[in-house]
């Protein structure tokens, strides 16, 4: 059985060399941005890539995006990120959540009227959850026409070897289990190049767009960069724009998978998890930050600023009562937080 990539510190380094990301290309946060301080930001996301263009752009005239593949229910590692994305709004940036209805009927082959449903019951969680959906955009990819024409016009500056460099670490790890294609299959082609175009339609009407993404997704993001940098006189589309990003790092997964993953049963708390078994896992994990969903979900979740999760660091490797009582009351608003999905 293929072994998964652990999401450690030192797969964090490995991907900067790897990957040819100059300590310039990928940075800890030293500004402040949406209202929260640098601090916070650090603690809050692993890195940004350009995030200081972004913030130079007229707020008017930049937006974030994120999205969602509908493969499944919401697990807390996606909650944590639609509470970033309210945080962010609330901060005074324009947001975009994209709901991946055809991202998970090809690139998943999820059934039409499964992704259609998720993505409706999507949608009201994330505004449940606090995202203002008159001050930003919460939409499906279906119907969405300017993303698809976008889609259609990027097809002649892609080849066949983008899509394979696009593959995400641990594409073999769930190819093995049967939850996506061993290859880089046409539908899958499709789901990526939408994606893509989903990022470079914003940038139509923005001079700047930031992807917030976890950092397992990070060469969707040159993928996209690398198809917006060969764009010529011959397209109608304007490349002119930042296209930047920040990326979370990962909650390591229950049962030795790599991450909280909507496909793989057990490897996450979702909102379908019981009252119980939230609170069970919470407090069962090891007393070790770097090992500990608990802890992970703690830095992920805007809910803690940067000196009380420091505090929660020692507290953690102390394995004490205060420890324990930290996990309760973070376990109770967890609780309260599946509560608000749609039944």
């Amino acid at each position: 059985m293929t072994e998964a990539v652990l999401f450690s510190e030192s797969y964090y380094r490995r991907v900067l060399d790897q990957f040819g990301y100059a300590p310039f290309d990928l940075w800890q946060f030293d500004f402040a941005m949406a209202g929260l301080d640098a601090d916070t930001l650090n603690a809050r996301y692993l890195c940004h890539h350009h995030g200081e263009r972004f913030v130079d752009a007229p707020a008017a005239r930049r937006v974030v995006t994120t999205g969602f593949g509908m493969s499944g229910v919401p697990h807390l590692a996606t909650v944590s990120h639609i509470l970033k994305m309210v945080e962010l709004q609330r901060g005074g940036e324009r947001c975009q959540i994209v709901l991946g209805d055809l991202d998970a009927y090809n690139g998943k082959a999820k059934p039409y009227g499964e992704v259609r449903d998720l993505a409706e019951r999507f949608r009201e969680y994330s505004l449940r959850l606090g995202f203002d959906d008159t001050a930003g955009t919460v939409r499906r990819q279906e119907g969405y026409l300017p993303a698809l024409e976008v889609m259609y016009l990027l097809g002649r500056y892609v080849a066949q070897d983008d899509f394979d460099a696009a593959e995400e670490d641990n594409h073999a790890y769930f190819a093995a289990r049967g939850l996506v294609d061993a290859t880089m299959t046409f539908r899958r082609s499709l789901a990526l190049s939408l994606m893509t175009a989903d990022f470079l339609a914003l940038g139509q009407d923005n001079d700047a767009v930031l992807v917030l993404l976890g950092v397992d997704e990070h060469r969707y993001v040159r993928f996209a960069q690398q198809t917006r940098e060969r764009l010529d006189a011959h397209v109608p589309l304007r490349s002119d724009f930042t296209l930047s990003a920040v990326y979370t790092r990962m909650v390591r997964g229950f049962g030795g998978h790599p991450k909280f993953s909507k496909s793989i049963p057990g490897s996450a708390i979702d909102v379908t998890t019981p009252p119980g078994e939230v609170r069970r896992l919470l407090m069962a994990e090891p007393p070790v930050p770097e090992e500990s969903a608990t802890y992970q979900l703690m830095c992920q979740i805007p809910r803690y600023d940067a000196a009380t999760l420091l505090d929660l660091h020692v507290r953690c490797r102390e394995n004490g009562e205060a420890w324990r009582r930290a996990v309760a009351e973070f376990a109770e608003y967890m609780v309260e937080l599946i509560g608000r999905w749609p039944r």
